[in-house]
């Protein structure tokens, strides 16, 4: 009985670990790709473009893994002890100051890209280039909000299979192909590639939260009457 309860220890462990683990994967997945198909479109100017822009997310992302672990906690504390209206308020609160700082920190980020780009390289060119790909990728990035509120309430309630497949459907399903397809259509050439993570934003996050509210939502709702 007791190797029964430590295997399953062991699965649920490996269960919700996966999830950061496909999503640090993924990542290096997708900077292979993008370095790849700019060295051909764009040259390495635009690698070092990419690897500035790349910087600044990193940066300005760590602020939402904060606010992910402390939230995460709180949301599965609440749902052991049966307290599901609390659990739907946590993560009505996650969702609301995640997408708060998201949307101030892409508006920072439209109105001075000028200075983010001046942390890494002050060279005139790296700004001509490197403005208007920020502008770009950065578009979308408030929907990073719901991405990372939908993947936090899965991982908190023991979902991992939910938070890791969203993590292979935004990198590997949605930003490779379209980091490979989108410089061929349209005449975006190397821009097809920092407008591949803008889509990925908004169809990963509402594919997301959209699952969440379909999946956890209502099944607290359900619980908590």
């Amino acid at each position: 009985m007791k190797s029964a309860t430590m295997s399953e220890f062991c699965k649920d462990i490996i269960s919700l670990g996966t999830s950061g683990f496909v999503m640090q994967l993924t990542n290096s997945l997708v900077s292979i790709c993008c370095n790849n198909v700019l060295s051909v479109t764009g040259g390495d100017i635009y690698i070092s473009v990419m690897t500035i822009v790349s910087s600044i997310r990193q940066m300005v992302e760590t602020p939402i893994y904060a606010i992910n672990e402390g939230s995460s906690p709180i949301i599965s504390y609440n749902y052991g002890a049966g307290q599901y209206l609390r659990v739907r308020q946590g993560i009505k609160f996650l969702t609301k100051i995640a997408l708060l700082y998201t949307s101030i920190a892409w508006c920072i980020l439209d109105f001075f890209p000028e200075f983010f780009i001046h942390l890494f390289n002050s060279e005139e060119e790296m700004l001509l280039l490197g403005v208007p790909a920020l502008h770009i990728y950065f578009l979308g990035f408030f929907m990073m909000a719901f991405q990372s509120a939908g993947q936090t309430t899965f991982i908190s309630l023991g979902m991992g299979k939910y938070a890791t497949f969203f993590s292979l459907f935004r990198k590997v399903i949605l930003v490779i192909p379209l980091t490979i397809f989108l410089p061929n259509l349209w005449d975006l050439g190397v821009y097809g590639v920092f407008y591949a993570e803008m889509i990925s934003n908004f169809v990963g996050g509402i594919a997301c939260f959209s699952t969440m509210m379909m999946v956890v939502w209502r099944r607290l709702g359900k619980l908590n009457k």
